[in-house]
């Protein structure tokens, strides 16, 4: 009883990649070292660079000239419709351009960017690193378990699961096959009367005849 409790409890099983043992043989090289993380064993790292420069273009903006644009309340008139110097231009015609606040300029930044390439600052350039996996033992955690030896039994979970719901469903089919057959039972029972009451309503019928038959037949012979 107790090693059955023991299995259902039990859901890991042996690391199949370090055989339990929790550690592997590391794969670096003769002198303790591996392939730099950082360069990928090349030594070299690119850097991106970016500069940006400012310039001055001229407004861009449709109907600017040095700056000013035409007036839009009373159409570059200067004036309103009663004749009255626009209050928005001050009778000039024109405002101050919103694009470029009246300076008839505006600012642009061009940027560049490239890629420069540069010892990498991990491995001073040799493409190689002391090895950070087994500390020069050559030994090193197992990947798959992490060192534990054991590892997550998945099938064996997903069968007790199975079996779990299967325990707790079957009281419920068993219920329901059984009022199945209880409903058809009850159903073929009615049906069973139906037929006799047929029966013995065709027997008795066909009784009654002969007997109606017979009373005329007696009294013609009479």
């Amino acid at each position: 009883m107790k090693q059955i409790f023991a299995w259902l409890t039990d859901f890991k099983k042996e690391c199949p990649v370090c055989n339990s043992t929790g550690t592997i043989v590391c794969n670096c090289n003769e002198n303790n070292e591996l392939s730099c993380p950082n360069c990928n064993g090349t030594g070299v790292v690119s850097v991106r660079k970016t500069t940006s420069q400012t310039y001055e273009v001229p407004c861009d903006y449709p109907g600017c000239k040095n700056g000013k644009v035409q007036c839009g309340t009373c159409s570059g008139t200067g004036k309103n419709a009663d004749g009255t110097p626009c209050s928005v231009c001050k009778g000039k015609g024109v405002i101050n351009c919103h694009v470029c606040s009246g300076v008839g300029k505006i600012k642009r930044v061009k940027q560049e960017t490239w890629l420069e390439h540069e010892p990498c600052h991990i491995c001073n350039g040799r493409g190689m690193v002391a090895c950070y996996q087994c500390q020069g033992t050559k030994k090193r955690v197992c990947p798959e378990c992490k060192g534990t030896g054991t590892i997550r039994n998945t099938k064996k979970i997903i069968l007790l699961a199975v079996l779990a719901m299967l325990v707790i469903a079957m009281p419920i089919l068993v219920a329901i096959f059984a009022l199945a057959g209880l409903g058809y039972c009850l159903f073929s029972i009615e049906q069973k009367n139906k037929e006799n009451t047929q029966k013995h309503a065709q027997q008795t019928g066909s009784s009654a005849q002969q007997r109606e038959d017979a009373k005329i037949e007696f009294g013609d012979i009479e």
